[in-house]
């Protein structure tokens, strides 16, 4: 499973230059393939040089992780002791157990849905500044002018 797992990935990674390609008109990163990293935890921050970031998701999504794996093994525990001996107090610390899973997973899928995002948003962003610069809006008494420089 472990070698299915790791090849699954290898080729994920590698096929990501061949899915997403730069555009033209873009001198900036692509989001595509920003998209595609984040499958990695912070493969996208990376992508888009967001280190810190990057590190903050990285420590987020293995501590949810861990602990969803933590409260599955004592879920399994707790379970096979109320088989031994059919008493409530297993089978309701088997339910304790389970629902902290259950919201650790929960917790996991939504910070690798707003890590997604951030890469995804971050790659379309990346040269805003410049572009910034090129459009100016000026007021004047009661009327405005936007002027776009080329």
């Amino acid at each position: 499973m472990k070698k299915i797992c790791l090849l699954a990935l290898i080729i994920i990674l590698f096929s990501i230059n061949l899915i997403a390609e730069e555009k033209p008109y873009n001198t900036g990163r692509s989001s595509t393939k920003a998209l595609l990293w984040s499958i990695i935890p912070g493969g996208g921050q990376i992508y888009n040089k967001q280190y810190v970031k990057a590190g903050i998701d990285i420590l987020a999504e293995s501590l949810l992780l861990g602990t969803a794996i933590q409260y599955h093994i004592e879920m399994n525990d707790a379970y096979s002791l109320y088989e031994q001996t059919h008493n409530q107090a297993y089978y309701d610390e088997y339910n304790y157990y389970y629902q902290q899973q259950q919201n650790m997973l929960w917790w996991w899928a939504t910070v690798k849905l707003l890590a997604v995002l951030d890469a995804y948003v971050d790659a379309r962003l990346f040269n805003f500044n410049e572009k910034k610069k090129k459009l100016d809006l000026e007021f004047e008494g009661l009327g405005m002018s936007l002027r776009y420089n080329f």
